[in-house]
């Protein structure tokens, strides 16, 4: 079977199950309208429920072919449930719905096949293979505790280099929101995101909104100097945006 529509497996719920990331099922469908308000309005028309039937993740995406935005954009994608899938391709009602629909069926089939397929090869039928099975499970669970070890500090590195990558300055910020630096500054001390010293209050840092980082700089003189720097996380962007969003909503209602 050739992959129309690249399938992951991924935790939504209670458990680990079948997904697709929506915006490659938009792009298969052809749909004229643009993903965000093509997404967003299916969602809210079919009654679609987050952590049920999909989830999100925020992603930073290069600038779009011949786009004026010279920096990485951040994106929201919407990972799926197959049946939820299947419900967005049917109501396209059109050739490469049905195709897509088909799709997934099979998918969702072959999966079932494969694990109704391993459970039966599994099943030991004498005492002797029961025995040895026991012991192939206790060796493998000691193998891969063994691989976790090991690759936990790879894990923890890999994770602060990401997040390290999607972190951004105010000022860069700044430019992303349309705004000057410190302007953005006093808004982020008057909302209580930051202290007079620009540094990030200890429950928004627990909290993922902001990284400290130190920076060491010489005067030309042999002095070396170590000061600290504000930058932003992706998440802590999504929280700002909504911040702004709120208090320009509010003068809004009051004008």
């Amino acid at each position: 079977m050739n992959e129309l529509i690249q399938v992951v497996e991924r935790h939504i719920g209670d458990g680990t199950i079948q997904t697709v990331n929506a915006r490659d099922l938009h792009a298969f469908l052809e749909v004229g309208k643009d993903f965000t308000t093509w997404v967003k309005d299916r969602i809210q028309k079919y009654s679609f429920v987050e952590h049920h039937d999909f989830v999100t993740a925020q992603n930073l995406r290069p600038p779009a072919a011949g786009s004026t935005k010279a920096r990485a954009q951040i994106a929201i994608d919407y990972h799926i449930t197959l049946d939820m899938a299947k419900e967005l391709a049917m109501v396209e009602r059109n050739d490469k719905g049905k195709q897509a629909r088909q799709y997934f069926i099979e998918c969702e089939r072959r999966a079932k096949a494969n694990v109704i397929g391993a459970g039966w090869a599994a099943i030991p039928q004498t005492l002797p293979e029961a025995l040895r099975l026991a012991a192939d499970l206790a060796e493998q669970k000691a193998k891969a505790e063994a691989q976790l070890a090991i690759a936990a500090p790879k894990a923890q590195f890999h994770d602060a280099v990401t997040e390290a990558i999607n972190c951004q300055s105010v000022q860069e910020i700044a430019k992303v929101l349309g705004t000057g630096q410190n302007r953005l500054f006093k808004f982020l001390r008057d909302e209580g995101l930051l202290m007079q010293d620009n540094l990030p209050y200890q429950k928004h840092l627990d909290a993922g909104l902001f990284r400290v980082v130190e920076k060491q700089y010489n005067d030309g003189r042999g002095e070396s100097y170590t000061y600290t720097r504000t930058l932003v996380t992706g998440k802590g962007l999504a929280y700002i945006q909504k911040r702004l969003h709120g208090l320009k909503a509010e003068v809004s209602r009051a004008n």
